[in-house]
């Protein structure tokens, strides 16, 4: 049995190897999607999530042990094809200090309907979006779809935060980091 000339075993292996890579890279995996469903097992809701929720950076920092983020997410509700979009919120806080938020989108105040008490009034058995620190409070909102758009298209979005001592607390994001929010504005 003739097994052939080294450079012809060679050529042979790398033509296998070049076939490999090609297939190999074929299957690498496409880039995530920013905008995913999840199934709630518990309430049978599908839940519509961008991936990662929008963080607003302070504006100042009130101390050394100021958290300097914010979040902001929109979400879903697909309950029975009965489908509802809110808005999730959450800023830092001072134990047992009440924030009132208000949302800017570039400079205007966007007006929200908090969404009916918490997350199970929402046809959910868990938030949306996991608390970014467990100082952070959470809030939810009905998100219309202009007010979507809006925050869309916005070149900056702010939230501030309003304590009952009159501090005010300002988070700021720039349209370059709204992404995921065009992403799940234009599903």
């Amino acid at each position: 049995m003739k097994l052939g000339s080294i450079p012809d075993r060679l050529a042979g292996s790398c033509c296998c190897l070049a076939i490999l890579v090609a297939a190999l890279t074929g299957c690498a995996s496409a880039p995530s999607q920013p905008v995913v469903e999840r199934l709630d097992p518990n309430t049978a809701t599908t839940l519509t999530v961008i991936k990662k929720p929008v963080e607003l950076l302070a504006e100042s920092i009130g101390g050394p042990l100021s958290d300097p983020f914010a979040f902001i997410a929109p979400f879903e509700t697909d309950r029975m094809g009965t489908h509802t979009q809110y808005l999730w919120m959450s800023a830092p806080s001072i134990t047992g200090v009440k924030l009132e938020p208000q949302l800017l989108c570039d400079g205007q105040p966007v007006t929200l309907s908090p969404g009916e008490g918490d997350v199970e009034h929402l046809g959910l058995s868990h938030a949306p979006y996991q608390s970014p620190a467990p100082w952070n409070l959470q809030w939810y909102f009905q998100l219309p779809r202009n007010t979507l758009q809006c925050l869309a298209d916005a070149q900056k979005i702010t939230l501030e935060t309003r304590a009952v001592t009159g501090e005010v607390a300002r988070f700021t994001v720039e349209r370059k980091d709204l992404t995921e929010l065009r992403a799940f504005s234009s599903r």
